[in-house]
């Protein structure tokens, strides 16, 4: 499991900055403008070390919760229990970086809308695991249905 945890983790890194990366690239193409807040940038001595750390903040935030979507295959924890600890995980990391890189702990509509995406994200993917676990279920389901009626 620990293998596991640190593939999805250092996976999950390494996507995350890539990805980010390329969308830094295109919001910046034939501007100087770096996505940041002004106020993010002073705690830095230039815009290149900002934006580093903007992007290992993103890379460690995607790797934990990479690595804590193994709780959702815990079999001896309920769906309600992994869903409710991995929300946690998640909201801990997504304070933590809303904090630091873009003052949501100062700004009432910072904070609103990361919350919201938060809480939107969130609850897209616990929708589409809900979907997943429901969906192995069936197919179980109908497998022990099959062979039951073949013993039959």
């Amino acid at each position: 499991m620990l293998k596991n945890v640190l593939f999805r983790m250092i996976n999950s890194f390494f996507y995350a900055i890539g990805i980010t990366t390329v969308f830094y690239f295109f919001i910046t193409l034939g501007r100087d403008f770096i996505p940041m807040l002004p106020e993010y940038r002073e705690k830095f001595p230039n815009d290149v070390r900002a934006l580093v750390v903007q992007l290992m903040l993103v890379g460690g935030m995607s790797a934990v919760l990479g690595g804590g979507s193994v709780i959702m295959e815990l079999e001896r924890l309920s769906l309600v229990i992994q869903s409710i600890i991995y929300f946690i995980i998640a909201a801990s990391v997504w304070f933590f970086v809303g904090c630091f890189c873009w003052s949501m702990n100062k700004y009432p509509k910072s904070f609103a809308s990361t919350t919201i995406s938060f809480i939107v994200s969130y609850v897209i993917c616990w929708i589409i695991q809900y979907k997943i676990c429901k969906k192995s279920v069936e197919d179980i389901n109908n497998k022990l249905r099959d062979m039951n009626m073949e013993e039959d």
